[in-house]
This record gives C-alpha cells, sequence and structure tokens, in this order.
C-alpha cells in the first residue's frame, strides 16, 4: 500500500512539474525571411520563362543604345532640354534591371527593362526631331552651293569639263544625302527613331562633305570642318570630350 501510495506521489510531481512549464512561442519569421521567401515564390515556372524569352538580345540592344544615346547628349544635349537628366535616369534604371537579373529575379527584371526600352524610344524620339532640323539645315545649304555651281558653268569657257565633273559629282552626293533623308523619315512614321537618327547622320555627312569639296582653299575646307566639328564626330560616334564610343559606319562613304 505505501508502494503505491510512493508511485502515486511521483507521478502527481511530474504532473506538476509539466504544468509549471513555460508555453512554447511559435517560431516567428523575419521580414528578411518573408522578403526572400517572396521573391523565390513569385515567379512561377511559366512566368519566368515568359519573362527569359529574347530578354538576353533586349539586354545587348538596350546596353548599344544607352552608348549610342551618350554621343548624342555628348555632342547635342545643351540643344536638346532635358536630355542629360533622362539618360542618367536610363542608365540607373538598366543598373536596377542588371541587378534583379543576375538575381535571377528574370519577372521584375523583364517588367523594369521594359521600362527602360520606353524611356530609350522617348529619348531618341525627342533627338530625332533636333536631327531632322539640324540635317535640312545643313542640306540647304549644300544645295544652294550646288546650285551657284550649276549657274556658273558657262559653255565655252575652258573649264566646262572640269567644272561638269565636280558639280556632276556634288549633285550625285546631294541626292543620296536626301536619299537618306527620305529613309529617316520613313523609318521615323514607323516610330523607329534610332535607325532614322543614323540615316540622318549619314545624310549630314555627304551634305558636309560636299561643302568641304566646294572650295580649294584649304583654310576654306577647314572652316567647314571646324563648323561642323559636332556633326562630324557624332556621326563616326565619338563623344565631344574624345572618347571613343560606337561607330555609325556609312554604307557608302561621301568622300568616293
Amino acid at each position: 500500500m505505501k508502494h503505491l501510495l510512493s508511485i502515486s506521489v511521483f507521478l502527481l510531481a511530474i504532473v506538476g512539474l509539466g504544468a509549471q512549464a513555460p508555453a512554447t512561442t511559435p517560431a516567428t519569421t523575419t521580414p528578411a525571411a518573408e522578403t526572400a521567401t517572396h521573391d523565390e515564390a513569385e515567379d512561377n515556372y511559366l512566368d519566368r520563362q515568359n519573362a527569359l524569352k529574347g530578354m538576353d538580345s533586349l539586354r545587348t540592344e538596350t546596353q548599344k543604345d544607352i552608348r549610342k544615346l551618350s554621343v548624342m547628349v555628348s555632342n547635342f544635349g545643351s540643344e536638346v532640354a532635358g536630355s542629360d537628366g533622362e539618360l542618367k535616369s536610363i542608365r540607373d534604371r538598366y543598373e536596377e534591371t542588371s541587378v534583379l537579373y543576375y538575381r535571377q529575379m528574370y519577372v521584375k527584371a523583364r517588367a523594369r527593362l521594359d521600362e527602360v526600352r520606353a524611356s530609350v524610344q522617348a529619348l531618341y524620339k525627342k533627338f530625332n526631331e533636333h536631327y531632322t532640323q539640324r540635317t535640312n539645315a545643313i542640306l540647304v545649304e549644300a544645295a544652294k552651293a550646288v546650285s551657284g555651281d550649276e549657274l556658273r558653268v558657262q559653255p565655252g569657257s575652258g573649264n566646262e569639263t572640269e567644272w561638269s565633273t565636280d558639280l556632276i559629282k556634288n549633285q550625285s552626293r546631294l541626292r543620296t544625302a536626301y536619299g537618306h533623308v527620305a529613309t529617316a523619315q520613313e523609318l521615323t512614321r514607323d516610330k523607329r527613331y534610332g535607325d532614322a537618327i543614323d540615316h540622318y547622320r549619314l545624310a549630314k555627312l555627304f551634305g558636309i562633305s560636299l561643302l568641304r569639296g566646294m572650295d580649294e582653299d584649304p583654310q576654306r575646307s577647314k572652316a567647314v570642318d571646324d563648323k561642323y566639328r559636332n556633326d562630324l564626330g557624332d556621326a563616326a560616334g565619338t563623344m565631344r570630350v574624345g572618347a571613343p564610343n560606337t561607330a555609325t559606319t556609312p554604307a557608302t562613304s561621301p568622300n568616293k
């Protein structure tokens, strides 16, 4: 009987100790852990695959566009209001996109990249308006110079053949220049502003080359180069400070 009583007391003591033990607090999730879990779970497989389609080529294209816009801002940014700030914003957001891309957060990276692409096109559009006006001014000057030569060629003057040869060459350059303008206008209508600018650059090169060759005086030719220094450097893909960048090479050299 005493033995049974001892066992009962022992069991009651154990139960009492268990009742006095503090309740276990449920494990909590830290904000960082919640964010990590959310980041990992935000993209299901289909979303990730859709986001990855063409992303590498878009990234490469955007890199080229930013380098090209950097050249344009360097040469003509003072003439296109707000372009410097817009380019900086594009560069900063592209860097953010790259961080997301390398963290393999592809859905977010693609969404941000699409926003950057839209901003790139908007800045191209601004510059396209500038290139349109600038190219037209150069080619009007070139057309007037050619017209002057057409009126100066006089039969029996003794230099008719020589002048006619130069005149034909300059007329050809002028036609080629305006051909690039026509192509640029078509591309502008299709909202391909970056490609349109390439053709405006070529048109300016032909026009400037024509003006440079109108006079045999080296000083006057140098004056033309100095006047259009930024246009020449821009067409060659060179920043005003002299740093090399992506070059734009004409399909047919205007000097030929």
